[in-house]
């Protein structure tokens, strides 16, 4: 009865709260693309009404975790429990803030404090990809200049933190339709200050480009262990971040 209870509690939120700034996010992403702050690359590539899928970025700001989620608009606003994509959080900076309430009915909060915890986030991911969920994950386990060793790109030199292992565990036990994204200029546009986050002002005048790659189906004959499902990921988005158009 509890359960059933929380679920429908869960899924008013998701309608009321998510669905409602979800609208707002495709406004905004429509807005800011017609005034030329923001530019998509390749959106050709973006699969739609498509679960079983892990969305895997780059991770330099606080402005992705929402930016991505507003690509799945033309999907989520026909079917919002469908294809509402599920975010995973940092358990102490964002879950834990009154504030972000919209977003908990479609996020899993990792806390990276506990192995334990990180195991049993996994784990629900698990389960939600396995139900042909979205999840949108950033396997630098947080924002990238706050890492201490990097990959770069050849060509443009575009740094990634070293990855998290569950992500290619992840990959290898869901079977899943797997795409990458890079992100350039949202540092800028929201710089990354040791302050508050509601003392840091949006640079409109900065430009956001994301690129959209090729979505990856691994296959177990081709890369059959974890560690080389997260060194083709990294291969793969370090090259989209040196692809000119």
């Amino acid at each position: 009865m509890k359960e059933r209870k929380n679920r429908l509690i869960g899924k008013i939120v998701l309608f009321g709260a998510v669905y409602t700034i979800g609208v707002l996010m495709a406004f905004l992403l429509y807005l800011f693309r017609a005034l030329g702050i923001i530019r998509i690359l390749h959106w050709e590539r973006f699969p739609r009404r498509q679960g079983n899928l892990i969305v895997v970025s780059n991770h330099p700001s606080l402005v992705e975790p929402i930016l991505i989620l507003a690509l799945f608009f033309r999907d989520y606003l026909v079917h919002p429990f469908k294809f509402s994509p599920w975010s995973t959080p940092d358990k102490i900076n964002y879950y834990d803030k009154w504030y972000w309430f919209w977003l908990r009915p479609r996020a899993i909060p990792i806390d990276r404090s506990s192995v334990r915890e990180e195991l049993k986030a996994f784990f629900q991911m698990k389960k939600i990809v396995g139900s042909r969920g979205i999840l949108v994950l950033f396997p630098e386990g947080g924002r990238t200049f706050k890492g201490k060793e990097f990959f770069h790109s050849e060509k443009k030199g575009k740094k990634l933190r070293l990855f998290k292992q569950g992500v290619g565990w992840l990959i290898l036990r869901t079977n899943a339709l797997v795409l990458p994204i890079w992100v350039d200029g949202t540092e800028e546009f929201l710089p990354n200050l040791p302050n508050k986050l509601y003392h840091t002002f949006p640079r409109f005048w900065k430009k956001i480009t994301i690129k959209i790659g090729e979505p990856l189906r691994f296959q177990k004959s081709e890369v059959n262990s974890r560690e080389g499902i997260t060194q083709k990921l990294i291969t793969t988005l370090l090259n989209l971040a040196d692809e000119e158009k």
